[in-house]
């Protein structure tokens, strides 16, 4: 391969009459004011600080013997993002073929907010009515609750807060 590129460009330097860079037909370039501008010609300065060391600014103070006003501040409600997305429900659906302690303990441990007796209310209610809310929370969560919960045999859906599904 080397062979093959060394002729291919000993070729091409004769045919066009091209001839590698030395250091004959080398010219630098000249950098002068003109060329380079006036940055290439200064060093940088270093940046002072608009206030002396160990001089104190002056604040505005009220005049002496003057009432204090209290003006309340507005307090502004913050949005978060819970505030905006819309919630979905988690719903256990009955099964015949469920074990208590498993649905009970696999609820405790996928949705970490739900404790144990809550738990067991949602499975005795989904075991005689055939569904029970576990949970209300933003989609994202109820979409991996729901995955969640399918991993271990036990299942159940999710569903817009406000539908009538």
């Amino acid at each position: 391969m080397n062979k093959t590129l060394l002729c291919t460009l000993l070729l091409i330097a004769a045919v066009t009459a091209w001839s590698p860079p030395t250091l004959s037909n080398f010219r630098p370039a000249r950098c002068s004011q003109a060329t380079c501008g006036p940055r290439a010609q200064l060093s940088p300065s270093i940046a002072k600080p608009k206030v002396d060391i160990g001089q104190t600014q002056k604040t505005s103070s009220p005049t002496p013997g003057a009432p204090k006003v209290n003006t309340p501040k507005p307090k502004l409600a913050k949005k978060t993002q819970d505030d905006e997305a819309p919630m979905y429900k988690v719903i256990l659906l009955g099964d015949n073929e469920y074990e208590q302690s498993h649905v009970v303990t696999q609820i405790t441990k996928v949705i970490p907010s739900v404790k144990k007796e809550e738990a067991t209310r949602c499975f005795v209610e989904a075991q005689m009515v055939g569904t029970s809310l576990i949970i209300t929370v933003t989609e994202e969560h109820a979409e991996h609750y729901v995955q969640q919960l399918k991993r271990q045999q036990i299942y159940a859906k999710m569903e817009k807060e406000g539908s009538d599904a």
